[in-house]
This record gives structure tokens, C-alpha cells and sequence, in this order.
């Protein structure tokens, strides 16, 4: 990857990377009718144009704002908008927090869904099934070694309590 960061990426590389499609990216770039002109990114050998890191950081942004649901002419005005008052850098620590929050979420719903599919079992196997579920809460919660990865499961969201609750109470759920 080192000789690619160098030149910068290509088009297709960059529609992996950031999640985005090729006509999209390509729309970001085009000033003319029909462009956003967010970006500009270098023209290299045979007029193949090469992205650098800070367009692949716009890009993803327009990205996760098309996630949201935006028109790509929606996601480019609010990210002129957002750029008027933040960095690029500011804007991607905006957007890990957030995400990073939507994680917290889905996390507390599987472990819901997992406790709740262990509980309708018959034991012996709903013993077994609630004690995978939590072991897979606890993986989900251990601190994380990478100082950028997502903050760990809390112990005080409502899905822990749902699990331990089925875990004590085996004879009071209904099956």
C-alpha cells in the first residue's frame, strides 16, 4: 500500500475505500451541471485522475451523509456548510463520535436479541445458548487494544440487564 499512498489512489480503489460509487465520485469532481465540484483531485498520466488523503477523507464523508439518506447534492451542501466551521480532521472525529454512539446501540440490541433467542430455547440448550450470549457481551465489552476502535460495552445498558435477568431467573421466564 505504501507505493499507492504515494502516487495516490485510483478511482476504483477509492469506491472501495470510502463506500462510495464510481458516478458519485465522479459527480463530486465535475464542476459543470450535474457536479458538486467538492473536490479536486490530481490528474495523473493519461489524464487518470489519482486521490489523495484528503479527498478520500471528503469522500467518505459525503459517503456517510448518503448513508443518512441525502441526495449526493444534499451531502455536498452540508458538507460545504460543515466545512465552513471545522477541519476535515475536526469533521471525522465528529463522525467516529457518532458512529462510534450508533455502535453502542447495536450492540445493546444484539446482545437483546441474543438473550432473548437463548431464553425461548429448552433447556439444556437455553443454559448453554445464555451463557454464549453473554460471553459474547463480555468480547463485545473488553476494552479495545487499538486507541481508535469503538469504546467498550457498558455494563449499564439495558440489553446487560435483560441478559443477566435471564440468566438469574430461569424458572420465572415462560418458554
Amino acid at each position: 500500500m505504501g507505493a499507492t499512498k504515494c502516487r495516490g489512489w485510483k478511482i476504483a480503489e477509492v469506491e472501495r475505500l470510502v463506500g462510495l460509487s464510481r458516478r458519485d465520485i465522479q459527480r463530486a469532481c465535475y464542476q459543470g451541471r450535474g457536479g458538486m465540484g467538492v473536490l479536486k483531485p490530481s490528474d495523473g498520466s493519461w489524464g487518470r485522475r489519482t486521490y489523495d488523503e484528503q479527498d478520500l477523507a471528503v469522500l467518505f464523508l459525503l459517503a456517510q451523509k448518503r448513508r443518512e439518506g441525502l441526495t449526493l447534492s444534499q451531502a455536498a451542501e452540508r458538507l460545504r456548510d460543515d466545512t465552513a466551521g471545522h477541519t476535515l480532521s475536526q469533521l471525522l472525529d465528529i463522525e467516529a463520535e457518532r458512529l462510534s454512539e450508533q455502535l453502542e446501540d447495536i450492540e445493546d440490541r444484539l446482545v437483546r436479541a441474543e438473550a432473548l433467542a437463548a431464553a425461548i430455547e429448552e433447556e439444556p440448550t437455553r443454559t448453554q445458548q445464555l451463557s454464549q450470549a453473554k460471553a459474547h457481551a463480555e468480547e463485545m465489552g473488553k476494552v479495545p487494544e487499538c486507541p481508535s476502535a469503538p469504546l467498550p460495552l457498558r455494563e449499564d445498558l439495558p440489553g446487560m440487564d435483560l441478559l443477566q435477568a435471564l440468566m438469574d431467573d430461569p424458572d420465572e421466564q415462560t418458554h
